[in-house]
């Protein structure tokens, strides 16, 4: 009976010896059987995902031996870490407000992937912001040509809708955590519309994931299972109370909101339609303002009026229009399509160009100076003074920061090109300006004869 056990097991044997032995599987039969959804996803995806960092001033300091504290030179020094996404070919980023506050400068680093998958040496580019909104912590920054990438087209992902995710639903967050490189940790929706407070600041209708969302990933992309872009990562819960699998992320239907009102051809390219636009009930591109003198009052189209089309294809939604606008050519011509009180506008398509904004054509041509924004809506700054000209026989000065004119507050340029298309030659124009003295800013008045 033992002698057959033995016999019967070396006869049991033979056959996964074989198998260890055997011809393998073609391994290229085997990478597509594993390369299932969320593989395909990460490959879709991760090449426009980016890492940034920055640098900041900050001052030494050291205490003597009787405890006082003294303060050194300002120095340079690495900043913040943090991630985000490319969403415009430009090359247009988004990340989070606060990881790149007290920043002097962005680098955004993009990453290069091999035909095998394999990420190389990431290439940076210095990046420059284009809009901050710190009440949503969300910001945009504008990827910089250099000498390599001159005029380059960047990797980017659409940005998707928020408004029908499900609790439960799994998600995919991509970033480079730690400085670790390219990273994907994956987990399910675990709740909506939560509200959070941080640094002081309260902020509403975060999704909440159990995604691993670690220091170094705020701002990059979370993604569905099947690739759309859902939210910008941002926090993580406090672990000192106990908390795991607790990160949190921005809608991307706030994300559209952001760039619908910030994205402006005006800021971002120096040119314009001649028209300021508010987002409608519907999300829709709705005129709010014409400015008389610029290419929109030219063509007909008015307060209220709604853009349907712009350069052959639907805009829907006033964020639609902005990546429309964006990519177009200084001096295009525009058709677009209006809708007027519900109805297609008679004569459509209306045809308008891209022209530059004449602030400062007009304000050195009326007023004798040229402006610039201080960053900050709180006035503009005088770049410089026409010679003879009415600002400089009232003798304001560089860096004199105006306030106001004629009676109207001038928050930023967007304000003063709005006063320039009223001015006419020989009005009076009063002007409010600060202007600073070293510790001290002097609030002076006065007034000039526009030419």
């Amino acid at each position: 009976m033992r002698t057959t056990l033995l016999l019967l097991s070396a006869f049991l044997l033979l056959p996964a010896a074989g198998l260890l032995t055997a011809a393998p599987a073609s391994a290229e039969g085997e990478l597509e059987i594993r390369r299932n959804l969320l593989v395909r996803t990460v490959e879709k995806r991760r090449s426009a995902v980016v890492s940034i960092r920055t640098n900041q001033i900050v001052k030494r300091s050291w205490f003597d031996i009787w405890g006082y504290r003294h303060m050194g030179e300002p120095y340079e020094r690495d900043g913040g870490l943090g991630s985000g996404a490319i969403f415009h070919p430009d090359g247009y980023v988004i990340t989070n407000a606060h990881v790149i506050s007290r920043a002097t400068k962005i680098f955004v680093g993009i990453p290069k992937y091999d035909a095998n998958g394999q990420s190389g040496e990431a290439h940076e580019h210095r990046a420059l912001p284009v809009a901050i909104d710190i009440e949503n912590d969300l910001a945009i920054l504008r990827l910089m040509p250099d000498a390599e990438h001159h005029l380059e087209r960047f990797p980017y992902i659409p940005l998707g809708r928020s408004n029908d995710l499900m609790i439960g639903e799994g998600v995919i967050a991509m970033g480079h955590p730690f400085r670790l490189g390219f990273t994907v940790t994956r987990g399910i929706v675990s709740g909506l519309n939560r509200a959070l407070e941080l640094g002081g600041r309260k902020f509403d209708d975060f999704m909440q994931v159990d995604a691993a969302i670690n220091p170094g990933n705020s701002g990059g992309p979370l993604f569905d299972v099947t690739g759309r872009w859902i939210g910008v990562n941002t926090a993580i819960y406090n672990r000192a109370h106990g908390a795991e699998g607790i990160g949190f992320a921005i809608p991307a239907d706030r994300v559209r909101s952001l760039i619908a009102k910030a994205f402006k051809r005006r800021v971002i390219t120096g040119d314009w339609l001649g028209i300021e636009f508010m987002q409608g009930k519907q999300g829709e591109a709705r005129v709010k303002r014409v400015f008389p003198t610029g290419p929109a009052a030219r063509a007909g189209i008015a307060a209220g009026d709604v853009i349907a089309a712009a350069a052959g294809k639907p805009t829907p939604s006033l964020f639609d229009l902005r990546m429309r606008l964006i990519g177009l050519d200084t001096g295009a011509q525009v058709p677009v399509m209006v809708r007027r009180d519900g109805r297609p506008l008679r004569g459509n398509p209306l045809r308008l160009v891209l022209q530059p904004v004449p602030t400062n054509r007009l304000s050195a041509k009326h007023l004798g100076f040229t402006a610039e924004d201080t960053g900050e809506s709180n006035g503009v700054l005088v770049a410089s003074i026409k010679p003879e000209g009415p600002a400089a026989r009232m003798n304001m000065r560089p860096k004199d920061r105006i306030f106001a004119l004629g009676g109207w507050e001038i928050r930023n340029t967007e304000d003063l090109l709005l006063f320039l298309q009223f001015v006419s030659p020989g009005d009076l124009v009063d002007v409010k300006i600060f202007r600073q003295e070293g510790r001290r800013a002097r609030r002076l008045e006065g007034s000039m004869r526009a030419e």
